[in-house]
């Protein structure tokens, strides 16, 4: 449920990829008799880093949905269910563990994005409101659940924290805002005034 969940917002973002983030401008410098000119010349388009990136990500994401398909199937046809062999038990811990990973990936980029730009931006504090207690009630009952390997709730757990992460610093931030009198989309810039008139 929660890899369809990831899988699904990854497929998103590459869908809604802003194109004029896609790719970036450069100038190509126009050479005349061997001396370099700062004349405007043609322009080249070369693929934006954060696209690259996406695009790397995409295709080890792609690869690893396959491989751990075929290895499953092979493993349930050959040597049976987690209960049949403790090889088939291992596959599936080592998959909780990969989710726990991949989970967790999904969050630290806009923890550091949301650190660095010292605002909320376009995230919803109601939302994350509702989610974060909703996490850890689901985790409670999935530990309580008699039987329940660690593998199976520690991914849930380790988001909620992120996403309780996030949260804190969104509230932080919003809070901040207020005080200084900002829109919760407007980052702060170096000419924002660190303390305001008493005047106003």
């Amino acid at each position: 449920m929660l890899m369809r969940r990831i899988f699904l917002r990854f497929v998103l973002y590459l869908v809604y990829f802003p194109e004029d983030k896609k790719r970036k401008t450069q100038p190509t410098p126009r050479l005349h008799q061997g001396l370099q000119l700062d004349l405007p010349g043609p322009v080249s388009h070369v693929i934006s880093e954060e696209w690259k990136v996406s695009l790397v990500i995409a295709i080890l994401c792609l690869v690893h949905l396959v491989a751990s398909a075929i290895v499953s199937m092979v493993l349930l046809i050959v040597v049976g269910g987690p209960a049949d062999h403790p090889l088939t038990n291992l596959w599936a811990g080592f998959l909780g563990i990969f989710s726990m990973i991949l989970a967790a990936m999904q969050y630290f980029p806009q923890i550091w994005k949301t650190w660095h730009r010292r605002s909320v931006g376009a995230l919803s504090i109601p939302m994350m409101m509702l989610q974060t207690p909703g996490t850890a009630l689901f985790v409670y009952s999935l530990v309580v659940r008699p039987g329940t390997n660690w593998t199976a709730w520690i991914t849930y757990f380790v988001t909620g924290i992120l996403q309780g992460t996030l949260l804190t610093l969104c509230l932080v931030w919003h809070f901040r805002s207020k005080r200084l009198g900002l829109d919760d989309l407007d980052a702060p810039e170096e000419n924002t005034p660190l303390l305001r008139d008493r005047d106003q």
